[in-house]
């Protein structure tokens, strides 16, 4: 096997099968010889300027392929294939998507092209022998496409994978938000209805529960008390024993060193006794009837006579 055959058996192992015209022009093959391939149906013209060998089975791959290579230079995936390719969606979608220069207007046939003149080449990624949009802009892309449940898929796989950060994707929708991205709008809707953005910081979070136990007048003895053995748990609020309730903002609990400290050291409270109640910002914010009625039910069970004490009844129906 001469050089120009082995640089064209190494295309096409690369690339899935196809080979660009501009490919082999440069590694020495004539047009004769890629005549004579197609006569002896080793290969089949995919699209314009574009070859298939018959040797490779079609695959999303390949296709994909065919549809980077047609459109040419400055083409990266994006979109719907690059999540498929960053492996935030389980199954390839329908039809290849690609990103290409808002000047330029290839013609690609089964293929969603979208025109840009702000991709950052300095951040495209190389995946899977695929030019693609990198992890945070990918999601940012993908959520303009998406459905809502595929979106929360591809946010949860990308953040527990730790693929991206909360605060990475917070900077890529400030850096989109001002160049009329469709995907920045629901991206930031679902971070937003998660409590990934937009919570409050700890002392706010604290003050607004200080303030819903105060006003169903919930006995509160300590806030930031410390528990346990030789004191070293701290917890949130301390209501009659034994009650504590706690209270999480996702961007200072996501991380899965942050998850696991805080089941470990709950299961240990809880193993010595201690009833712990745990509520994020968004069950405060929105849901403050269920979280003093879940509070007054713990104390009616687990501290007798503490509720009754205190406010005079154990289950209001309304605030006050």
């Amino acid at each position: 096997m001469d050089s120009t055959e082995r640089q064209v058996a190494e295309l096409l192992r690369r690339q899935y099968g196809v080979v660009a015209k501009d490919q082999l022009a440069r590694v020495g093959m004539t047009r004769d010889q890629i005549h004579h391939r197609c006569r002896a149906g080793e290969w089949a013209v995919a699209l314009r300027r574009v070859y298939r060998s018959a040797v490779f089975p079609e695959t999303f791959e390949q296709r994909l392929m065919v549809a980077m290579l047609a459109a040419g230079a400055g083409a990266v995936v994006s979109h719907g294939s690059a999540a498929w390719l960053w492996q935030l969606q389980a199954r390839p979608p329908d039809r290849p998507s690609l990103t290409v220069p808002a000047r330029r207007h290839p013609q690609i046939p089964g293929a969603d092209l979208y025109r840009h003149n702000d991709l950052d080449y300095l951040r495209v990624s190389h995946r899977r022998n695929f030019d693609c949009t990198d992890p945070l802009r990918t999601l940012v892309d993908f959520a303009a496409v998406a459905t809502t449940h595929q979106l929360a898929d591809a946010v949860d796989t990308a953040l527990s994978t730790r693929l991206v950060t909360v605060g990475g994707l917070e900077a890529e929708l400030s850096r989109r938000a001002g160049r009329g991205r469709r995907g920045v709008r629901p991206l930031r809707d679902l971070l937003t209805r998660r409590g990934m953005i937009g919570a409050p910081t700890p002392s706010a979070l604290e003050a607004e529960t200080s303030e819903l136990l105060h006003l169903w007048k919930i006995p509160v003895l300590g806030r930031e008390v410390h528990i346990g053995p030789d004191g070293r748990y701290r917890v949130d609020f301390s209501l009659p024993p034994p009650v504590v309730i706690e209270v999480d903002g996702f961007a200072y609990h996501w991380s899965p060193e942050a998850k696991a400290y805080d089941e470990a050291r709950r299961n240990r409270l809880r193993l010595e006794g201690t009833f712990v109640l745990v509520y994020t910002w968004r069950d405060i914010r929105f849901d403050g009837r269920r979280v003093a009625l879940e509070a007054l039910a713990a104390l009616g069970r687990f501290a007798c006579g503490a509720v009754v004490k205190v406010t005079g009844h154990t289950e209001p129906l309304v605030p006050g």
